[in-house]
């Protein structure tokens, strides 16, 4: 990384209000309906193709596809973007958009005009404005908390996304046997716009962005790929997400057509078998700041990986019978490995990266991960078309265990904890003093009421090694 972005990255550092326990109260309420939306959307999509319009394999991968295909189409450009903006207002712009996206499903269906392409083009559109939410939640989240709560903070998300995603997919394969799909999508919907609702009342003070005038929408975007390209924990990082998700991908739109279709369960049973997944998340959730506090976390990022993604391997094995429940064992440790390294990982990355890069950084890590997530589908429907759909949930399960190999070849490797600024830590101990200042110059911002919280704060921040994710 060169010295101009060495310094721009630390010039603007986060800006934290203090009043971040109000402030994240209210970001938690805003989440818990959105997810649960979102989680019943990724149900009610495939399945409605699968069941109400009977697509054939590639045809439900193409609107799984279509779900994530955004993060490769605008993901880059959209961390640029958000960048210059302030976030809260990105946020709730996004939910009300996909609630009416969303919400035109069931109209067009009640029409009987509802077909493949016009699915596509409405998970496409929806999957757009989840680029521009995500990136802007991420970085709004330094905003509400200090960097050392950054831990925390991240495990109560996702642990109202987890108790969201056990709700979803039960309630969802219910809601979806009992009223059809598109119905169902009615839920996603109002989730949304109660989001959008909840953010609105969000008090706390977000400062307007930092703008050189001279900036360009090429330059910024290159920026933020040659951060992560330049960090070399970063980048094993980003490699291994991108590995699982594209393999999960591939193996887990087969596997809804192999239980609908091949298999002929009930889409309330594929809901209940998909929900023990989100029951390991949420336990993962509530032990998550211990074990990175006792494991350290990179350790916890190893052994999340290389125990929860060779489970992935019993979904292939399904059958009738009991055999059915070894979808819900591959999906219950999966799910809590999955866990402990989204939180240990992102935290990583929220605490190193600065306000000025964040919302870059965030966006260049999605295009990767996540906009690995329509190739994945589409190999799978291609695979299931050529040699069968179960063929396809090997290779994706195969593939999803392998992800291990990007971190036992990195850095990461021999260490048990992150240092907090990875980028930088071969410059020197007079580099790092200065950083170190640099990074505990927010909570010096404080309220003089809260001065000697933060005076604690900084003592703390100094004494301890910081991770980050």
């Amino acid at each position: 990384m060169s010295t101009a972005m060495q310094k721009q990255a630390r010039t603007h550092p986060h800006r934290h209000t203090k009043s971040g326990g109000r402030g994240l109260r209210q970001l938690l309420l805003a989440q818990s309906l959105s997810q649960f939306g979102f989680w019943l959307m990724s149900l009610a999509m495939p399945l409605l193709a699968a069941t109400t319009l009977r697509a054939s394999p590639f045809e439900v991968s193409a609107v799984a596809a279509s779900q994530t295909a955004a993060f490769l189409l605008v993901g880059l450009p959209a961390g640029a973007w958000v960048d210059r903006l302030r976030k809260r207002p990105v946020m709730i712009a996004t939910d009300i958009g996909r609630a009416l996206v969303l919400g035109s499903v069931p109209v067009v269906w009640a029409l009987g005009h509802l077909s493949i392409g016009y699915l596509c083009a409405a998970a496409l559109a929806t999957g757009v404005l989840t680029v521009f939410f995500d990136v802007a939640d991420q970085s709004f989240l330094p905003h509400l908390v200090r960097p050392q709560q950054l831990v925390s903070a991240n495990a109560r998300l996702v642990g109202v996304e987890q108790v969201a995603a056990v709700a979803g997919p039960g309630t969802g394969g219910l809601v979806i046997q009992l009223t059809t799909a598109p119905l169902a999508l009615i839920g996603t919907a109002v989730g949304y716009l109660w989001s959008a609702v909840c953010l609105m009342f969000i008090r706390d003070h977000e400062p307007a962005p930092v703008r050189d005038k001279d900036t360009r929408l090429f330059r910024d975007v290159a920026e933020g790929v040659r951060y992560v390209l330049a960090d070399r924990f970063l980048r094993p990082l980003v490699c291994c997400s991108t590995t699982m998700t594209l393999f999960w991908s591939m193996g887990y739109a087969m596997l809804l057509v192999l239980l609908a279709q091949d298999l002929a369960v009930p889409a309330g049973t594929i809901g209940l078998l998909f929900t023990f997944g989100s029951l390991g998340g949420l336990g993962a959730t509530v032990v998550a700041r211990r074990i990175i506090d006792a494991l350290g976390d990179s350790t916890t990022i190893k052994l999340s990986v290389a125990v929860a993604a060779p489970f992935t391997l019993f979904s292939a094995l399904v059958q009738p019978g009991w055999r059915l429940g070894l979808v819900s064992v591959s999906s219950f440790v999966f799910g809590a490995g999955l866990v402990l390294y989204n939180v240990a990982q992102v935290s990583f990355r929220q605490r190193s990266v600065t306000a000025a890069l964040l919302g870059r950084v965030n966006a260049t890590v999605r295009f990767c991960a996540w906009g690995a997530r329509p190739l994945g589908a589409l190999c799978g429907g291609a695979i299931a078309e050529l040699v069968g759909v179960r063929q396809a949930v090997w290779v994706g399960a195969a593939g999803t265990s392998l992800a291990i190999v990007w971190l036992l070849l990195s850095p990461l490797r021999g260490l048990r904890t992150l240092p907090m600024d990875a980028a930088t830590e071969d410059r020197g101990t007079e580099d790092r003093i200065t950083e170190d200042a640099v990074t505990d110059t927010p909570i010096a911002d404080a309220p003089a009421a809260e001065g000697a919280a933060a005076a604690d704060a900084v003592t703390d921040d100094a004494a301890t090694t910081k991770e980050r994710i």
